[in-house]
């Protein structure tokens, strides 16, 4: 049973942080029995320990696995390793809510005599995630609906949960000194807010519906206003497999599907003024009779200021352009680096935004595959810090931006698609050849 309650959640915490304790201190006699100083962090993050937090946060849902997608994408941007590996894996866990629990919540959040109006209700759901989890059911007037559910006690715990996981990843003492973790984990918290309130969700799935009705590449459900409330949403069960699945289909399918999905996301970006920000892949479906792709999940959706629009603008010209100077206004201004960054670092990192910029540009269809550019990208990036250098703290809209631009690349790499990815950014941004 997911833990509803701030006392049972603590509960969770502290019998977590009690049994971890114990295998650290069994851990340390062991080595001190072998003439070893132990070593604090060796000590916590053993298999036995990540396995162990990993489990009881799965549990948890909320927060855990909130800040586990938004610090943990593949690229290793924040957490070192054996953090993201407790953190990505908790983007995975498919503890849900048994029936008994289901049935409570149900009983709470809808009127009386619910039940007489479903023809079939499975209880078994189709999807688990952070906040809530997907029911398909049949009514007895016809329709086909997807019930998305909230998880009990998840939005009244999301302050004292951002704070406990807060505190797991600075006891790891991986983290490098004076970096500041605190803006990322009030990102996590405030989209936990956000996503908690499935009304400001509705009208969302509304507005995007209404932005992609003459887009035939896209499929949007319809919200069922009579089912739905702050914590039930009732939308148009769509069919579909996993956008994952879409690997096995022919090369120009897999190349078509990751154009249309960058092509969405910078039309956010510039044209709509809002973007989902989750590029979680199970926010995805393909259907293969239609070929569409089928958008599911609107509860991160950022309101883009148009300076921010701007900003990417800038930057995508000057990386075109490979005009090294303007390259370093736009990171500046986007908050990549800032004035405390030194010199000789700004200039590494300027040169690793060229890097990719001219891959963009000179490579014609990318390869998404080929990871030979992210590796090294990685190694640079770990050079950096290991020479000092201490990222600033990125605006939260830059952050989220990033995270679903990211998310979309790893998607690619997934697929094996090899997209004209300059032809798309031009189009998009407007700035001719």
């Amino acid at each position: 049973m997911i833990p509803s309650g701030r006392i049972a959640r603590l509960g969770h915490i502290g019998s977590m942080a009690s049994n971890v304790a114990g295998n650290m201190m069994l851990g340390s006699l062991m080595q001190l029995g072998r003439g070893q100083r132990p070593v604090m962090k060796d000590l916590l993050l053993t298999p036995r320990n990540i396995e162990r937090v990993t489990e009881q946060l799965s549990k948890m849902r909320g927060a855990a696995m909130k800040i586990g997608q938004l610090v943990s994408m593949d690229t290793g941007d924040i957490l070192p390793p054996e953090l993201a590996q407790i953190m990505s894996r908790l983007r995975d866990g498919a503890y849900a809510m048994p029936p008994k629990q289901l049935k409570q919540v149900l009983n709470e959040q809808l009127p009386d005599g619910w039940a007489r109006l479903f023809r079939t209700f499975d209880v078994n759901p189709i999807a688990a995630a952070s906040i809530g989890q997907v029911h398909r059911v049949h009514l007895k007037d016809g329709r086909d609906l997807a019930l998305k559910i909230q998880y009990p006690g998840v939005a009244n715990s999301i302050g004292s949960d951002v704070a406990n996981v807060g505190v797991l990843i600075k006891m790891s003492g991986l983290l490098p000194d004076g970096f500041e973790l605190a803006p990322y984990l009030e990102a996590a918290r405030q989209q936990l807010h956000d996503e908690t309130d499935y009304i400001q969700e509705a009208g969302q799935v509304f507005r995007f519906g209404q932005l992609l009705k003459d887009e035939p590449q896209f499929a949007v459900p319809a919200v069922h206003t009579d089912w739905s409330n702050s914590k039930i949403l009732a939308m148009d069960y769509m069919a579909g497999g996993a956008i994952e699945d879409v690997a096995a289909e022919p090369q120009a399918i897999r190349n078509q599907v990751i154009t249309d999905l960058i092509s969405l996301a910078l039309s956010e970006l510039f044209e709509f003024g809002v973007m989902q920000t989750d590029p979680n892949f199970a926010n995805y479906l393909y259907a293969p009779q239609t070929r569409k792709i089928v958008l599911l999940d609107f509860g991160a959706v950022l309101k883009i200021d148009p300076r921010t629009a701007d900003k990417y603008r800038r930057l995508i010209c000057a990386g075109l352009q490979s005009d090294t100077d303007d390259l370093m206004i736009a990171a500046q201004d986007m908050g990549v680096i800032d004035a405390t960054t030194g010199g000789a670092h700004r200039a590494r990192i300027v040169q690793m935004i060229q890097q990719v910029f001219n891959m963009i540009r000179d490579g014609g269809a990318i390869d998404f595959a080929d990871q030979t550019l992210s590796k090294q990208l990685q190694a640079e990036g770990l050079a950096l810090y290991k020479d000092g250098f201490l990222p600033p703290v990125l605006p939260v809209e830059i952050l989220l931006i990033q995270r679903k631009f990211a998310g979309l690349f790893l998607l690619g790499a997934r697929l094996g698609a090899r997209v004209d990815v300059e032809d798309i950014l031009r189009a998009h941004s407007g700035i001719i050849r």
